[in-house]
């Protein structure tokens, strides 16, 4: 690591320190003490020994990128040959057998790590009942079992939620219809009674008495303790029992969806009687998903903030540890912040570029004011930004996604334009700060329709670079680049805008699909990605070649294949460039969503890097590695384990955390990762 810090959460295996979760994961206790956890943005279940290392015993495996044909993300299999498709509770039985919510599933893990699926069918939402071959669920986000071995599943479709099955895996559904406050969970009790969450309620189901309630009011949230009539919940996250049978609930208020400098997560006992008591008051926690009592009363709890996730331990005697993951103090505002090496702070960085000097400029995502300086002995500053020309002028922002420097350190940026029809600018920031307009590109990049889709973009601008004259070569997301020569004058140099497909040959005869970013070797050919978007266009991820006299040719990817994660020659490997939002539409790609799908990217597509030796160097922010292209036509991953996120320094692969940005300067590459950037020394 060389400056900032990839704060706490992320996929990452490991002693207690180590360990990374994606949010607060769902606990169930086994009969040895250890802690299964439903981990479900990592489509993982996961083990915390006593020993306090973590592991993965199922899963792990990341789903492919965004595709309208995906089939679910699931496999029965031993170990990581499992695929789930999200696992979002899990319960463990006497014998050592796990039983996971997995979607419109139930799955078995036994004690051999061998995960197998119990009830439900893959990708089918349903409510029949029956034995497995016949019986459907539907959206399964809890579970339990009773004394007996049977599960009870909490089902998010049809009006009879809640549903049992046999340790056979025949399905039945209980009488209960959906009549109330849709439940968030429950627990079963040794006699087989169920405390059911709805609402700011909690109610109390056997088949003798039916649903009566037991404390709350469905009326009015609070976190008032009292009789089972004054007491008041906020956001009921989880229900447990002790080894006693005593109740106690998760508790959230001010819920999450209001405001609140001051949110307070509680554990709250309730009696009997119904009586409510507050028996833990839990600070710095954002957010909690789940809540188990060990053998000698202690509350566990995974936690959760803007920052990072973990599980926490209370005692009765009014001591805690951490058990696993990193407490990071909220904040209820990420600011940057410069210093030396990990004191520095960014914010979701993505391109970068080197000075003469070998300081590296950073761009932040949200610092659309300011630009970052990386100097070489690790202090990070910040260079506020000024432009010379009238505001009218200056419409859009950097959008930091391209980065280049020319011979005299002036620094060439494209823009993100905040509103539809706003200019595409290509920036030129002097190394005072001074910013000005090179050129306006909306004319070269405009929206564009392909087999009859439109392509809105807010950044057509995804690559830049500037070659030793100081020409700037722009690549749009039209499958077009353009030359803007020091005045700024643009013209263009291969592809035909709107006119997607893959094809090599010269100038305008060359068809690109949707372009990313871009780097230069030293003897002035120029690499772009492409491909981005492939999910739509139908044309696979590749790295294109482009001679200063315009001939382009592939140099590796399969532009007939979708995004794909395979080494091997170049001709044969499959490239990822982007993570895609779940929220594109069929028919159109709205305007403002470019790529990511989460804020952990924040737009950012794969980019590239050349060595002095030939080497190619390309990001995948989708499956946290870097993979490199070398000379000889070879493609293979240089750093990372993919699927995994997080910080591990040392020998090669380690892991990363979403690479984005990268450069490469003499035996060093330099990456920007979530909120920090870091180097890999090269082998010689």
């Amino acid at each position: 690591m060389v400056a900032g810090t990839t704060l706490g959460t992320g996929y990452q295996d490991g002693t207690a320190a180590d360990a990374l979760f994606s949010a607060p994961p769902a606990l169930a206790l086994t009969p040895t003490a250890d802690i299964m956890l439903a981990d479900s943005n990592n489509k993982a279940v996961r083990r915390l020994a006593t020993s306090g290392m973590v592991s993965t015993l199922a899963g792990g495996q990341p789903s492919g990128p965004f595709s309208f044909s995906s089939s679910p993300n699931h496999a029965d299999g031993q170990g990581p040959a499992a695929r789930f498709v999200n696992p979002s509770a899990v319960v463990v039985d006497a014998a050592g057998n796990t039983y996971v919510a997995d979607n419109h599933l139930v799955r078995k893990i036994d004690s051999q790590g061998v995960v197998t699926t119990l009830a439900g069918k893959p990708g089918i939402c349903g409510t029949d009942d029956g034995p497995p071959q016949v019986a459907t669920l539907c959206y399964v986000n809890a579970i339990r079992l009773d004394g007996a071995g049977n599960l009870y599943v909490l089902s998010g479709g049809g009006d009879r939620p809640f549903r049992k099955i046999t340790p056979a895996g025949v399905v039945s559904t209980l009488p209960l219809e959906r009549s109330w406050n849709i439940p968030y969970t429950f627990v079963v009790d040794a006699s087989g009674a169920l405390f059911i969450t709805a609402g700011s309620t909690i109610r109390k189901y056997t088949p003798e008495t039916g649903l009566v309630q037991v404390a709350g009011s469905a009326n009015a949230m609070g976190n008032a303790d009292g009789d089972a009539v004054t007491a008041r919940f906020g956001t009921l996250l989880d229900l447990a029992l002790d080894a006693s049978g005593k109740l106690y609930a998760l508790d959230q208020y001010p819920p999450a969806y209001e405001a609140a400098k001051d949110r307070s997560i509680a554990v709250r006992r309730i009696g009997d009687d119904g009586t409510v008591s507050t028996v833990l008051r839990i600070s710095d926690a954002q957010t909690a998903r789940s809540l188990v009592i060990d053998a000698n009363g202690s509350f566990i709890v995974s936690l959760g903030n803007s920052l990072s996730s973990w599980i926490q331990k209370f005692r009765l005697d009014g001591t805690t540890s951490v058990l696993a993951g990193k407490a990071t103090p909220y904040e209820p505002k990420l600011v940057p912040v410069d210093g030396a090496g990990p004191q520095a702070r960014f914010i979701a960085p993505l391109a970068m570029a080197f000075t003469k000097s070998g300081a590296l400029y950073v761009g932040d995502a949200l610092s659309t004011t300011t630009l970052r300086k990386l100097e070489s002995d690790g202090r990070t500053s910040t260079l506020p930004l000024t432009s010379d020309t009238a505001p009218a002028e200056v419409q859009s922002i950097p959008s930091w996604r391209a980065m280049t420097v020319d011979g005299n350190d002036n620094l060439y940026t494209a823009s993100f334009a905040a509103a539809p029809n706003l200019p595409s600018y290509v920036y030129k920031i002097n190394p005072q700060g001074t910013i000005r307009v090179l050129a306006d590109l909306s004319q070269w990049f405009p929206y564009f329709e392909h087999a009859g889709r439109s392509y809105k973009y807010g950044s057509p601008v995804n690559g830049l670079v500037a070659d030793a004259a100081d020409n700037v070569y722009a690549a749009g997301v039209n499958g077009t680049i353009v030359k803007i020569t020091p005045q700024g004058t643009v013209s263009l140099l291969a592809g035909s805008a709107g006119a997607l497909g893959h094809q090599d040959g010269q100038g305008r005869a060359a068809r690109f699909s949707v372009l990313g970013n871009m780097t230069m070797d030293a003897d002035g050919n120029l690499y772009v990605v492409d491909g981005l978007h492939d999910a739509y266009t139908g044309i696979g991820p590749t790295v294109r070649k482009i001679t200063p006299a315009g001939v382009v040719s592939t140099v590796a990817g399969r532009p007939d294949l979708p995004a794909g994660y395979v080494d091997g020659p170049a001709a044969n490997a499959q490239l990822t460039v982007a993570g895609y939002s779940t929220l594109l539409i069929a028919a159109t790609i709205p305007w403002g969503i470019d790529f990511g799908d989460s804020l952990a990217t924040w737009g950012g597509t794969a980019s590239l890097a050349t060595d002095v030796k030939g080497n190619l160097y390309i990001t995948d922010p989708r499956n946290s590695v870097i993979r490199k292209i070398a000379a000889d036509g070879q493609v293979s991953t240089l750093v990372g384990q993919a699927g995994r996120k997080g910080f591990l320094a040392g020998e090669a692969p380690g892991i990363v955390h979403t690479p984005v940005g990268i450069s490469v300067r003499d035996s060093k590459l330099f990456f920007t990762t979530r909120n920090a950037v870091a180097q890999v020394t090269l082998p010689q």
